[in-house]
Formats: structure tokens, C-alpha cells, sequence
């Protein structure tokens, strides 16, 4: 009878056990995501994960710091669709020989992507037929072989404070409309911003630098590009700080283009506004050719080896520029001079055909040779009422100034924090 009673415990223990073990077994980070109600919120414990995830339902998932994906499958780490996903507070590391496709793939509605860090030698974030997805503070890193960010057909997206490194595009969109980029940060890579057919986009207060091109925009109408800085883009002799190319009725302002091989590059483009921005010491300040009833006014180019070149322009309103050339002469006190700038691209062409011949910029006797071997008219810039005076770099000073002012006055004021603070604390 006693022999009975045990076995009978035994196989109740045994089987109490086995449920437990299908219990924990089940408890995978898949399984917890769906079991999860809508609108409800997942908190993950710092670790490690190493699983392929997929957010298909209106849930919020929340790392906790410390929290890290890897994993070495053919799909991406973290599949992201359906509406109003949100993903914040986590880190993507790939494993060194990954084939998927993307660490983060997106498609659906109103998803937000938040507080993310990803180092991997694939695509960083895939989205596709994605509509008003928000992206903001991530950090992607690569090794120059895939791209940051992809979107294809995807619209009206918002993209903020995102930094990425080593990657080979930063931004590559294409048909993709009425997409926003604020203060984004790009370098070491091909391009930091790789725009194709697609329109109204608006790229604000963004910084691309040493890449081999900050933005290449092709395909696009009705954008707006304020107050970018595309600076030491000028590795490679393709480089330029701002290329554009078929863009049309778009507005191009506030920009600073500076120590680029090329400050801007622009051909076969029409009805633009090209205004306020600020090109300086580049190789070459501004390249145009075949471009159309463009608005070129009241910008700034100074340091520049040349300060422009165009062939086959037609129909564009230059005016009131300034240039740092030497020769102006203001009779009446307007602040624009009466002599008319024009800029030859004699040095330029002369320095493509023997690039050796740039050790004797401005030597007496290669501009005494550019006097007597003028360039033909039709490739001559004029800008019949140059400024006298260079606001806009007046206007950058006075901005890095109030900067300057602003820590010197912090400082000023955490030091006599800490002063009244110990002196209060002796006495």
C-alpha cells in the first residue's frame, strides 16, 4: 500500500514538473509581445536578446537601459507593421556574417521609433510603404557598405536628432514624398542625404560632413532645404557640399556650404530659389549648367578658389550677391556696387586639363594670363549689382557669438553657484 501512496506522489510530482518546463519554455519575448493587449505597454529586462522579433499590433515596447538585440537569422532583427507601433530604449548589434535584409524593417502607419542604437554592417532601417512614422534620437553606426536609412514609397514620415557614421548613404529615399529631416547629423559616408524622385521634402538644420557628397537631390519639386551645413565634403573628386540635379520650384536657403571641393553643384534645374547661403572656402564656390529662370540672390561667397562656373544658363536672375573680389565701388550709397561682378572660369578650366597649376592661384602671371586669354562670353557669370558689404557672414559671426556669450554666461553663473554654496557651508 505505502509503495502505492509514493509512486502516485511521484508521477504527480513528475508531471507538475513537466508543466512547469512547458511554462518557460513557451515564456519567449515573441510570446510575452503577443499576449500583450493593444494599446498596452512591455517593459524588457536589461540582457541580451537573441531573437527575431515581430510588432504587428498597436503595443509600445520599452528596453530598460542595457537592453540589446542580436541575432544571426535571414529576417530582419525587429519587424515593425500594422498602426501605431511604438519601439524606444534599445540597442541592435548584428552579428558579423548577418544576411538579412535589415537590422529594422517598417511598413504600416504611425509607428514611432525612438532611442535607438544600431551597430551593423547591413541595412540599418528598411521602410517600405511606411506612412507618418515619427524616428527620432538614434545612432546607427555601419562599415560603409549598406545604408543607414531606406525608404521606398514611403510618406510623410518625421526624422529628428538622428546620427549615423560609416554607413554608405545616411537618408537613400526614393518615391518617397513629403518626408521632414530636422537637425540630422551625417558623416564619413557616400552620401549623407541621397534623394531621388521625390517631392516636397523638407531638410532642415540637418549637418552632413566628410562624406564624398552632403546631399545629392535628384527628382524633386516644391522642397525646401534651410539652414543645412555641408562642410569637408571633399575626399574624393567627385565631392561636392550640395548637388543638385532636375530640381525644380524649390527653395534652397540659410545654408552654410563650406571647405567643400564643390560648395554646390546644380544642372538642369528651373524656378528655383537660391537665397542667404553662405558658400566659403571652397575649391569651387558654385558649378551651374543648363539651369533656367532660377533666383540667385543675397548670397555670401568668399575664400573660394573660384567663385563660380556656368555653362548654357539661361534666364537667371543674379543680383545682389556679395563676392570678394576686389573691384567694387558704391557712387551713390545704396550698399551694392556699380561695377557688375563677373566671374571667369578661366583658372578652372586650366586647372582641370593640369591640376599641378593650382600651386600658382592667384600668381601675377596667371592672372596677367587670364587677362589676355578671357573666357568666352557665354560662360561668363554676372551679377550686375553685387553688395558692398557681407551681411550674411556678419549674421553667422554674430550667431556663433550669442553662443560663445551663452557658455561664457553659464559658466559665470555655475562658478558663483559654487562659490556662495562653499562659502556658506565653511561659515
Amino acid at each position: 500500500m505505502m509503495r502505492v501512496i509514493v509512486l502516485f506522489f511521484l508521477i504527480i510530482g513528475l508531471s507538475f514538473l513537466g508543466n512547469r518546463t512547458g511554462v518557460f519554455a513557451d515564456q519567449t519575448l515573441q510570446s510575452r509581445i503577443d499576449s500583450t493587449a493593444e494599446g498596452d505597454t512591455l517593459f524588457l529586462k536589461k540582457g541580451v536578446y537573441h531573437e527575431a522579433i515581430v510588432l504587428e499590433k498597436p503595443i509600445v515596447l520599452v528596453g530598460e537601459k542595457g537592453v540589446t538585440f542580436q541575432s544571426c537569422s535571414t529576417e530582419p532583427i525587429i519587424t515593425v507593421t500594422g498602426q501605431e507601433v511604438s519601439l524606444k530604449g534599445i540597442t541592435i548589434v548584428s552579428c558579423p556574417k548577418d544576411e538579412s535584409p535589415a537590422a529594422i524593417s517598417v511598413s504600416g502607419q504611425n509607428h514611432v521609433l525612438e532611442d535607438i542604437t544600431i551597430n551593423t554592417p547591413i541595412l540599418g532601417i528598411q521602410f517600405d510603404n511606411t506612412e507618418k512614422a515619427i524616428v527620432r534620437d538614434l545612432n546607427i553606426s555601419g562599415q560603409s557598405s549598406k545604408n543607414g536609412i531606406d525608404l521606398w514609397q514611403s510618406h510623410s514620415n518625421y526624422f529628428e536628432g538622428i546620427r549615423m557614421n560609416h554607413v554608405e548613404d545616411g537618408f537613400y529615399m526614393e518615391n518617397s514624398h513629403n518626408n521632414t529631416f530636422i537637425g540630422n547629423t551625417i558623416q564619413n559616408s557616400r552620401y549623407g542625404f541621397h534623394i531621388m524622385f521625390s517631392d516636397h521634402i523638407s531638410m532642415i538644420s540637418n549637418i552632413s560632413k566628410q562624406n564624398i557628397t552632403g546631399a545629392m537631390i535628384m527628382g524633386t519639386q516644391d522642397s525646401l532645404i534651410e539652414e543645412n551645413k555641408f562642410t569637408d565634403n571633399n575626399e574624393n573628386v567627385n565631392s561636392q557640399g550640395l548637388l543638385l540635379y532636375d530640381v525644380h520650384a524649390s527653395i534652397i536657403r540659410k545654408n552654410i556650404l563650406s571647405t567643400n571641393r564643390v560648395g554646390m553643384y546644380m544642372e538642369g534645374s528651373t524656378d528655383n530659389e537660391i537665397s542667404s547661403n553662405h558658400i566659403t572656402a571652397n575649391f569651387i564656390g558654385a558649378q551651374i549648367t543648363k539651369i533656367e529662370n532660377n533666383r540667385i540672390t543675397n548670397n555670401s561667397f568668399t575664400s573660394n578658389v573660384n567663385e563660380i562656373q556656368a555653362n548654357e544658363e539661361t534666364n537667371n536672375n543674379i543680383e545682389n550677391n556679395y563676392w570678394d573680389a576686389p573691384l567694387k565701388l558704391d557712387t551713390d550709397g545704396d550698399g551694392k556696387s556699380n561695377i557688375r561682378y563677373r566671374a571667369d572660369p578661366f583658372f578652372l578650366n586650366l586647372t582641370e586639363d593640369v591640376p599641378a597649376y593650382q600651386l600658382f592661384f592667384q600668381h601675377p602671371g596667371m592672372v596677367l594670363l587670364q587677362k589676355m586669354l578671357k573666357s568666352p562670353e557665354h560662360l561668363l557669370v554676372a551679377d550686375e549689382v553685387p553688395l558692398m558689404q557681407n551681411h550674411i557672414n556678419a549674421q553667422v559671426k554674430q550667431k556663433n557669438n550669442q553662443s560663445v556669450a551663452w557658455i561664457v554666461s553659464m559658466i559665470m553663473i555655475f562658478s558663483s553657484l559654487l562659490c556662495i554654496y562653499f562659502g556658506r557651508k565653511k561659515i
